[in-house]
C-alpha cells in the first residue's frame, strides 16, 4: 500500500446533505413595455426573451403579467412567481429549487440580485452541500486537491478540519477555501487538479510563511460545496461525467505502509516513430521526485507527462537530450495554499497513476527513455 491515499466527498452521497435557498430578484419597473431575459449563472446560458409584457400601474396587475410571461419560457421557469413587492413598483420574481438566475428587462427599471431595494431584499439562488471526508488516523498531510463534475462557472469550496483549541472550543483550521470557481466549459466538465499547500510561519524567526511541502491537519475534514444550481441539473447537460460532484484530496498518513518507498518506474525505449505511450507508477497515487530523459540520436524531443486526472506532471519544450546520457533532475511543481492563491515550484509532485508520455512530433530517430524515481 502506498502512504498517499485519496478521501473523496461525494455530493448527494449517503452522508451528505444540501440546504436549498430560492433565487429572488427584484426588478423595479416604470413606464416601460418590456422584454425579461434570465441568464443561468452555473452553466452561463443565456435563456430566451419573454414576449412583451405591458406595463400596468397597478403592481399586483403588473407583476401577474409577467409572471405569466416568465411561466411560458418553461423549464425552471414555469413554476416561478412573481409578485408586488412592498415598495412601489418593486417586481418580486421568485425561482425555486436553488438556481441562481440573473434578469435583464429591454425597458425602464433596475434590476437588485442581491441585497436590499428599497423595502424589499433579493436573495440569489443556491444550494450548499455539506459533508465529510473520511481520514485514517487523527491527522494527515493534505498533498493536492480535485475538483469535478460541477455543473458551475461560480462554485464555491470550503474544506476546514476538525481542530480543537486547547480549551475545548471547535476551530476548524482552513485547507481550502475559494469562491469563483470555474468548473464548467461549453457543455463540459473542467475538472480542477491543483497540488495543495498550507501557509504557516518560519521556524528561525515566527514570520508568516509557505509551508511548500504541505500541511498537516486533523480529523475530520468538514465539506461545504456552494453551487448555482442544484446537483440534478447536471443530467440536463449532456455529460454523464457531470452528473456527480466530487471533492477529493490525496492525504498522505502513516497508517499504510511505514517509512518511505522510492520505487523506480519507466517508460522503457520509446521507439522511432512512436508520440504516446504510458507506464505505472507502482500505487495509484505516487510523488514524482525526480525524472530522467535521454535520447539515443533524435536531439529534439518536446516530452509532456500528463496524470490519469489531466493534471501535467512536467513538460518541456524540444531539448537535446543525447548528450552524457540525457539529463537528470529533482522535480517539483507549483501549486496553491488554502485561499487558492499560487505557490512557486516547490511542491511535492503527487500523480495519480498512470501517466501518458507525449512527444510531439513522435521520436524521429534511435530511442528515447523516460525514468522516474517517486515515493509510493
Amino acid at each position: 500500500m502506498s502512504t498517499y491515499t485519496a478521501g473523496k466527498f461525494v455530493a448527494e452521497g449517503p452522508t451528505s446533505t444540501s440546504v436549498v435557498t430560492n433565487d429572488v430578484t427584484i426588478i423595479n419597473w416604470t413606464a416601460t413595455d418590456s422584454t425579461f431575459t434570465p441568464t443561468r449563472v452555473d452553466s452561463g446560458a443565456a435563456g430566451t426573451a419573454t414576449g412583451t409584457v405591458t406595463f400596468n400601474a397597478t403592481d399586483a396587475t403588473a407583476a401577474a403579467s409577467m409572471q405569466t410571461a416568465i411561466r411560458a419560457l418553461g423549464g425552471i421557469y414555469a413554476t416561478a412567481t412573481v409578485t408586488a413587492g412592498v415598495t412601489a413598483d418593486n417586481m418580486i420574481i421568485t425561482v425555486f429549487g436553488g438556481y441562481n438566475v440573473t434578469w435583464a428587462l429591454s425597458g425602464t427599471g433596475t434590476v437588485t440580485e442581491s441585497g436590499a431595494a428599497g423595502s424589499d431584499t433579493a436573495t440569489p439562488g443556491k444550494v450548499v452541500y455539506t459533508g465529510y471526508i473520511p481520514v485514517r488516523g487523527p491527522y494527515a498531510e493534505v498533498k493536492r486537491i480535485k475538483i469535478k463534475g460541477w455543473v458551475d462557472n461560480s462554485l464555491g469550496v470550503a474544506i476546514t478540519d476538525g481542530n480543537v483549541l486547547p480549551n475545548g472550543t471547535q476551530s476548524g483550521r482552513t485547507i481550502f477555501s475559494a469562491t469563483g470557481l470555474d468548473t464548467f466549459t461549453t457543455n463540459a466538465d473542467t475538472p480542477i487538479v491543483k497540488l495543495l499547500t498550507a501557509d504557516g510561519v518560519a521556524g528561525e524567526d515566527g514570520a508568516a510563511a509557505s509551508n511548500t511541502s504541505g500541511g498537516v491537519f486533523d480529523a475530520p475534514f468538514k465539506v461545504v460545496v456552494t453551487t448555482n444550481s442544484p446537483l440534478s441539473a447536471a443530467s440536463g447537460t449532456g455529460s454523464a461525467a457531470l452528473r456527480r460532484g466530487i471533492i477529493e484530496l490525496v492525504l498522505k498518513t502513516p497508517y499504510n505502509t511505514p517509512g518511505k518507498r522510492f520505487l523506480k518506474r519507466s517508460t522503457g525505449a520509446i521507439a522511432t516513430g512512436v508520440s504516446s505511450t504510458t507506464f505505472n507508477l507502482g500505487e495509484e497515487y505516487a510523488n514524482v521526485k525526480r525524472i530522467t530523459i535521454a535520447a539515443s540520436s533524435d536531439t529534439s524531443i518536446a516530452p509532456t507527462l500528463t496524470d490519469a486526472d489531466g493534471f501535467v506532471v512536467y513538460t518541456k519544450t524540444s531539448t537535446d537530450y543525447t548528450t552524457a546520457g540525457g539529463i537528470t533532475a529533482q522535480l517539483s511543481h507549483e501549486g496553491v495554499d488554502q485561499a487558492n492563491n499560487a505557490v512557486a515550484d516547490l511542491l511535492d509532485v503527487v500523480a495519480r497513476s498512470p501517466i501518458t508520455v507525449a512527444i510531439s512530433g513522435g521520436v524521429t530517430t534511435g530511442t528515447v527513455t523516460i525514468t522516474t524515481i517517486v515515493e509510493a
